[in-house]
């Protein structure tokens, strides 16, 4: 076996050093989440998936990360569990897809919600998630909180995304 040289060790030690720098600089030059409030009014439809539109504020739509508005649809929705006994409530948790398309023709974003329903007061919060999408929307991620706020007619409701968005 044949001894490592003073050069071969330098030439190690350079490539290390390297490494080292692409790992610590590599997140600091990833783009800085940006705000972003999604407000969607949603139509039920009993024969179908739910569907609406929605718009987009703040410093996400602001800078062109994200379109300002478009329509959604719900894509799946799965029963993940419910409490009863909370005061006399019950509390259900689903789990609801959708994928909002952009109104320019800039592409599509794929949202998983979280929800935690109140059956009993109507009321609804739940966290979100962006996992990709298409065309522009490729690399977008992000998540939030947000809560719903049914119609006063019971055919819809009013969901209030707010986090961040980064692409």
């Amino acid at each position: 076996m044949r001894p490592v040289t003073r050069r071969a060790r330098a030439i190690l030690a350079v490539l290390a050093a390297s490494m080292a720098l692409v790992v610590v600089t590599g997140p600091v030059a990833a783009a800085a989440p940006q705000q972003a409030t999604i407000v969607s009014h949603v139509t039920f439809n009993p024969g179908g998936p739910n569907f609406g539109d929605f718009t987009i504020t703040g410093k996400a739509a602001d800078s062109h990360l994200i379109c300002g508005s478009g329509t959604f649809v719900d894509t799946g929705i799965k029963f993940a569990g419910f409490q009863a006994g909370n005061g006399g409530r019950t509390v259900v948790q689903l789990q609801v897809d959708k994928t909002f398309t952009c109104a320019d023709g800039t592409g599509s974003f794929f949202v998983k919600m979280q929800i935690q329903a109140d059956f009993d007061t109507g009321l609804e919060t739940f966290s979100w998630v962006v996992q990709g999408g298409t065309a522009d929307y490729g690399n977008l991620r992000g998540s939030g909180s947000g809560s719903t706020v049914r119609d006063a007619d019971g055919n819809g409701n009013t969901n209030t995304f707010t986090g961040f968005l980064i692409g």
